[in-house]
């Protein structure tokens, strides 16, 4: 007899429920079909068992990368900015109901986060299509942020794979980073890192709905990034 299902640590949250209460890596195995891979949990923040599948704080990782490395994923786990890659996080949110939590801190030290009841990744058949819904929280919905601009049910597009709806171009190479970009985009937490204010394309740490962002409109303006950036899942059922 092999193992079972019920002795799996499928995420995070698994691992929090048999004990293990301190943030850092440790093993998963989302279900038996699929191998063991290394994940960042968090086990503090906002009751704990949150699978981190991105994280920016300091921009010593580049974000403008190809379709094969977000895929498989890139940067450091371990205490670094990292994308945790497209394939781990299809098999984490496969067979399970997942919630998201977006953490973001601007440089003015002002913190706010989104939660999605839904989250789901496609596996590369599907292009890794995003689903995402049930919105609460304090930075606003850019996920869902209008008809025109609404980043659910969109494939992932990256630099040299161009999968969004925007006619004349690749929102990917236009934003120099990989994401579920719409005509383009309401939100895009993988774009460059800027420490404080920037001009020109908004290819920055992007949250259209954060405070202030409707004084960017113009090319001249100063526009926002954000200091650090977190993305992280957990099964929406849990209660900590």
């Amino acid at each position: 007899m092999g193992p079972k299902t019920s002795d799996l640590m499928r995420d995070c949250s698994d691992h929090l429920l048999r004990g293990q209460t301190r943030s850092g890596v440790y093993l998963v195995t989302p279900d038996l079909r699929s191998s063991s891979f290394q994940v960042f949990c968090d086990m503090e923040r906002a009751g704990g068992g949150w699978t981190v599948l991105q994280r920016r704080q300091d921009g010593s990782v580049s974000f403008n990368r190809t379709w094969a490395e977000y895929r498989s994923g890139f940067g450091v786990l371990d205490g670094g900015e990292f994308w945790l890659g497209n394939r781990l996080i299809h098999l984490l949110t496969r067979d399970r109901d997942m919630a998201l939590r977006v953490e973001l801190k601007d440089f003015d030290d002002v913190t706010e986060h989104a939660r999605y009841e839904h989250f789901r990744v496609a596996g590369e058949r599907q292009r890794y299509r995003l689903t995402v819904g049930g919105y609460s929280g304090t930075a606003g919905d850019a996920l869902r942020f209008s008809s025109r601009y609404d980043h659910n049910n969109r494939a992932f597009t990256t630099p040299d794979r161009d999968h969004d709806r925007y006619p004349s171009g690749n929102c990917g190479a236009y934003y120099s980073s990989g994401w579920w970009f719409d005509a383009c985009m309401a939100a895009n937490l993988n774009g460059k890192y800027y420490v404080g204010n920037y001009k020109g394309v908004r290819d920055g740490v992007f949250w259209g709905t954060w405070h202030n962002i409707s004084r960017e409109y113009y090319p001249t303006n100063e526009r926002q990034s954000f200091k650090s950036v977190r993305m992280m899942i957990r099964p929406k059922s849990f209660a900590p």
